[in-house]
């Protein structure tokens, strides 16, 4: 049975993921999504060297990064499931041990 401790780590690691992906859709839908639906619509309305400096600005400077954010997020996200996944092993592992010389004690009285 896992310790108290553990259960409520559990849970506070179990939020931050959840607010994570909520960041990062956040930035899906409300940066990424417009800044593409803004270059879709100015290339078939919007002409002349403005309209592609403005195209290019946002293709080449802002989407790049708004996708370097992105992948930030989900990098970090998978950093700290792995994270909880080598702590639940290690307490599993530190537990098995400890069950196992407690009977071994057991055993020998």
């Amino acid at each position: 049975m896992k310790s108290l401790l553990m259960r409520l780590a559990r849970k506070v690691l179990e939020s931050v993921l959840q607010q994570l992906m909520q960041q990062f859709n956040v930035i899906q839908e409300q940066a990424l999504a417009p800044i593409k639906q803004i270059i879709a619509t100015s290339v078939s309305s919007w002409e002349g060297e403005g309209a592609e400096k403005f195209r290019e600005e946002l293709t080449n400077l802002m989407t790049p990064q708004i996708t370097r954010i992105g992948t930030g997020i989900t990098n970090y996200h998978s950093n700290l499931k792995k994270a909880s996944d080598l702590i639940d092993r290690a307490d599993s592992t530190a537990r098995n041990l400890v069950n196992s010389k407690l009977r071994s004690i057991a055993k020998f009285y």
